[in-house]
């Protein structure tokens, strides 16, 4: 029996796939891919050491379903999916499809959860928000967080806190490549050559975060222990805090939020 099959396996369901295989959450014999082509499931299948399927059959006993594919194509996907009656887990990371959504192209009690990764589970550094729809048991949130654990943290909470952190930390790569550009454009601009500007700023990130993570300590009590009197750092805060650089950050997780709750009443 086959007890993973992956409905789509474009760069998030490629993440996913690499990292579960990576630690040992999957086995390679264990998955199925399907894509939208024969053609391209032969490939897709072969790139990872999987097996691959035409028609999605399998979903009839797999243990796990991933639907992994964009959200304009799940109600085409689910519905394929459906006709199969799946018994296992359907885990959903398409973003603005409500389980609401997901619930009405499925069979009355499929065990669906919805899930909001960001794309750092790439390199098993990611945030993912965990939810469960109404026929979803605590072992089905127990084997999606297990999935997920092994890519970076996770949050399992309702579906309104998932769209919240989809604003904060699904969209949150985005903000932080554009802070290391920016920082890196800094650095250029005093003198650094590009390259050795890009990493610093990326390697100062993510040593910042990790401090945040591993010491439990609150941002503002690391930023004071950087922060001398009088001293170059907060000059330099103080500078960006007059640019609005804290203002911005909120405005634009306002923005993503606003937009995500617009394109789900669609």
């Amino acid at each position: 029996m086959k007890k993973v099959l992956i409905i789509g396996c474009g760069a998030m369901g490629g993440a996913i796939l690499s990292g579960c295989l990576a630690r040992g959450v999957w086995n390679q014999e264990d998955v199925v891919l399907k894509e939208h082509s024969a053609e391209a499931g032969r490939k897709k299948a072969a790139q990872y050491g999987v097996s691959w399927s035409e028609d999605g059959h399998e979903a009839a006993e797999a243990d796990v379903v991933l639907l992994a594919v964009k959200p304009n194509v799940v109600p085409e996907a689910a519905k394929a999916l459906a006709a199969y009656a799946p018994k296992g887990t359907v885990i959903s990371i398409a973003a603005a499809v409500t389980l609401r959504d997901l619930a009405s192209y499925f069979p009355e009690g499929t065990r669906i959860v919805r899930v909001m990764p960001n794309t750092p589970v790439s390199v098993g550094e990611g945030y993912t928000a965990i939810a469960g729809g109404p026929a979803a048991s605590e072992e089905d949130l127990r084997k999606t967080e297990a999935i997920f654990r092994t890519l970076g943290r996770t949050f399992t909470g309702t579906e309104r806190q998932l769209d919240e952190l989809g604003a904060l930390s699904g969209a949150g790569p985005g903000y932080a490549f554009v802070m290391i550009d920016a920082l890196a454009d800094a650095g250029v601009n005093i003198g650094l050559p590009r390259a050795v500007a890009i990493e610093a700023a990326a390697q100062t990130l993510l040593g910042a975060a990790k401090m945040v993570l591993e010491t439990g300590k609150h941002p503002a009590a690391l930023r004071d222990q950087v922060t001398s009197p009088g001293g170059t750092t907060i000059a330099g805060i103080r500078m960006m805090e007059r640019r609005g650089l804290r203002a911005a950050l909120i405005d634009g997780v306002d923005a993503c939020m606003a937009k995500s709750d617009a394109m789900a009443k669609q």
